[in-house]
């Protein structure tokens, strides 16, 4: 690639962004940011340089802009070279180049001369503006169907929130007598119901005693999983020794990060960093499900987020150990705890159902539209042939 285009990086760090900046600051990831100056000026093609955004954050954009600097930015391109042609080919092949004799399967950084030996399949200047208008209307096309799938998504999820929601702060009664919690966020719940500071019914734990081979619990989005460190993915330690122990049934939150962190109860024994927070219920009687529900919910409506503490834009916005204890919940009685988490398990599992398998879909739109691209720029697909074949008669 080094003959076709010109390889350096950007000059600015996240740090200079302005909310009100009048120019694009591409960045590390997919999400563009603004900025009140630019350092680059014209037709241009971006990828990350380093992060989780390696091999898969590509960005085309020709007008004034500024440029992270730890991404990389081709421009003036060659004469005959057009520059979304490049843009498309960087996007077919990249990851897969990169990680060629990598024991890793992903790379952490991207170094200026695995760019500039980057293989591209160049053909004639006509054939290259052929498919990237090609390109252009196919994945389009296909963008806009994963846009419809992520929306039905997203009105699924608020669908299963609001049951929630309803179910663990209202009861199933619909006639039920309500009483005013005193909680702004609980709002009214029913008059037998009781309403508890954490502390009164939590324990945290903070267990480090040296387990011999143990699970590696990891909080995700999806609940609790244990780490395959075999593999060498994702951030791993050079030991476990100070790793806290996690029995089963005890509660495991990120509460480092109440934005993008979570919650869940392990259905494993195994240790787990030392930042997470582990916490076990007091009374084996009430349902662990039930208030798993309810914190859940408030990582989801951002509830906990209100009583954080620290930098949030670098995500490090935590839930200290005193709002936590002090962090109230309503109590139902425990039969209805029961009930509660019965329903909702009977009526959120059906929406659950479809958004995995719209998420399956996705992930196969996402497929074919890598797959598409890859052989549009490497001429397994004719695309001289099948724009000629959608062109009107007489054209």
């Amino acid at each position: 690639m080094k003959y076709l285009v010109n390889i350096a990086t950007g000059k600015f760090d996240t740090q200079d962004k302005k909310e009100n900046g009048i120019y694009p600051f591409f960045v590390r990831s997919p999400q563009i940011e603004k900025i009140d100056k630019y350092s680059h000026t014209g037709e241009a093609v971006m990828t990350a340089g380093d992060g989780v955004g390696v091999g898969k954050v590509f960005h085309y954009y020709n007008g004034k802009f500024a440029a992270h600097q730890r991404l990389y930015v081709f421009n003036d391109f060659k004469k005959d070279v057009f520059g979304k042609y490049i843009y498309y080919s960087v996007m077919s092949n990249l990851k897969f180049e990169v990680l060629q004799g990598n024991a890793k399967s992903t790379v952490d950084s991207l170094r200026y001369s695995m760019l500039a030996h980057f293989p591209i399949l160049l053909p004639n200047y006509d054939i290259q503006i052929k498919v990237v208008n090609f390109l252009d209307q196919k994945t389009t096309e296909i963008d806009d169907l994963i846009a419809d799938k992520e929306k039905l998504i997203e009105l699924l999820e608020e669908k299963r929130q609001a049951i929630i929601t309803e179910a663990v702060t209202k009861g199933l009664d619909p006639n039920v007598k309500m009483k005013d919690s005193g909680v702004e966020w609980i709002g009214e719940i029913p008059e037998h119901w009781k309403v508890k500071r954490l502390k009164y019914l939590f324990q945290i734990k903070k267990r480090i005693e040296g387990l011999k081979n143990p699970n590696i619990l990891s909080v995700t989005q999806k609940g609790i999983k244990v780490k395959d460190i075999t593999t060498n993915e994702g951030q791993l330690a050079a030991n476990y020794d100070k790793y806290q122990t996690v029995n089963v049934g005890d509660y495991v939150m990120n509460h480092m990060d109440l934005l993008t962190g979570f919650i869940d109860v392990s259905k494993y024994k195994g240790v787990t960093s030392p930042d997470y927070r582990v916490f076990a219920i007091k009374d084996e009687k009430f349902d662990r499900q039930y208030f798993l529900y309810y914190f859940q919910m408030s990582y989801y409506r951002k509830i906990f987020y209100k009583f954080g503490q620290g930098v949030s834009s670098f995500g490090r916005w935590r839930l200290p150990a005193d709002e936590f204890y002090n962090f109230c919940v309503p109590v139902p009685t425990i039969e209805e705890q029961k009930e509660v988490v019965k329903y909702i398990s009977s009526h959120v599992e059906d929406s659950e159902n479809v958004i995995e398998q719209t998420k399956c879909i996705i992930k196969k739109l996402k497929e074919y539209r890598q797959s598409l691209i890859y052989e549009a720029v490497t001429g397994k697909i004719d695309v001289q042939e099948i724009v000629n074949e959608t062109e009107p008669e007489g054209g």
